[in-house]
């Protein structure tokens, strides 16, 4: 009997309705993020029929997230698993510091943009506020998860710079900054696979949903 053998055979098989904790709540919370999200875009044009619009992308990716949390819910039921970790606020709070750190960013780059009457604020924002939670990004990652943190770096950098700097250049930049949610990061896989659906993207939005997102920047 090989040893992975011997260790699932000694392992103790939980009890209860729950047979996996760390899978059923996981499952139930992305169920939660789902509802939410339906609900949230519940008021956006589209997907009524053959209709196509803004809410169409946000409700079909919504409930392919309802019925994934709900598979998982589901294994946590089926079969045996690990039990919850144990809660730290090290990654909350972390997060929270990156969108906090927009306020002063905000107010620095109205001050810099009077000195460059010839660049917009909200571009002089969307470049500082990339630099400056990438770099906090990298330093909480000692103290913090490094996949939730790099991640909510990747949404905050794409939120602030997909008006001013374009479709293109924001997309490729959160997707490179996702990338770094993982450890075993490949410089050449990654750089191929953020091009690749940064296309998609522009051609999706723009032209296959027909949305208002211009794709290169404004100065």
């Amino acid at each position: 009997m090989s040893e992975a053998t011997r260790g699932a055979a000694q392992a103790p098989r939980s009890r209860g309705f729950i047979r996996s904790p760390r899978d059923f709540w996981g499952g139930v919370a992305l169920m939660a993020l789902a509802l939410f999200a339906i609900w949230a875009s519940s008021d956006l044009p589209g997907m009524r029929g053959f209709a196509f619009g803004p809410g169409t992308a946000p409700r079909m990716f919504a409930y392919v997230l309802l019925a994934l949390g709900a598979a998982i819910s589901l294994v946590g039921v089926l079969s045996d698993g690990g039990p919850l970790e144990r809660f730290t606020f090290a990654g909350p709070l972390s997060g929270s510091l990156l969108l906090l750190v927009l306020i002063p960013l905000n107010i620095f780059s109205t001050r810099i943009s009077k000195l460059l009457p010839a660049v917009a604020a909200d571009v002089v924002f969307a470049g500082a506020t990339g630099i400056v939670v990438v770099l906090l990004a990298f330093v909480l990652m000692r103290i913090a998860p490094r996949g939730p943190l790099m991640i909510t770096a990747a949404t905050i950098v794409f939120g602030v710079t997909v008006r001013p700097l374009g479709l293109v250049i924001a997309s490729f930049i959160s997707l490179v900054v996702s990338a770094y949610a993982t450890d075993e990061i490949r410089w050449v896989e990654t750089l191929i696979c953020a091009a690749v659906l940064t296309i998609f993207c522009s051609l999706l939005f723009p032209y296959g949903l027909n949305l208002p997102l211009q794709l290169w920047p404004r100065f």
